[in-house]
């Protein structure tokens, strides 16, 4: 009975010390990476529609704004960015 105690607490301690290490280990994103991953994916999705419509003249502008509009709201929401980095992303997005 006292074996099966002492084997049961062992496990419990084995159990928290994995569980410890390896909740520990995982790697947070700076606040700069976060925010340069997050203008490279809004970049690379406008390019992404630029591409798919570049034989679409009027396509490729209705498609542009829709976006742009889109990133807008999204980077205006988003705690990485203050007001002025959301409006210069959003102009550097449509001078693409």
């Amino acid at each position: 009975m006292e074996s099966l105690l002492l084997i049961a607490i062992i496990a419990i301690i084995g159990f928290l010390v994995y569980y410890l290490s390896n909740t520990t280990k995982q790697e947070h994103k700076s606040s700069a990476l976060k925010k340069e991953e997050l203008i490279l994916k809004y970049e690379n999705e406008m390019k992404d529609i630029i591409e798919k419509y570049k034989d679409e003249p009027t396509v490729l502008t209705t498609k542009k704004i829709e976006y742009l509009k889109k990133a807008s709201n999204q980077l205006h929401n988003n705690i990485f960015f203050t007001e002025q980095e959301a409006k210069a992303l959003v102009k550097r997005l449509a001078s693409l």
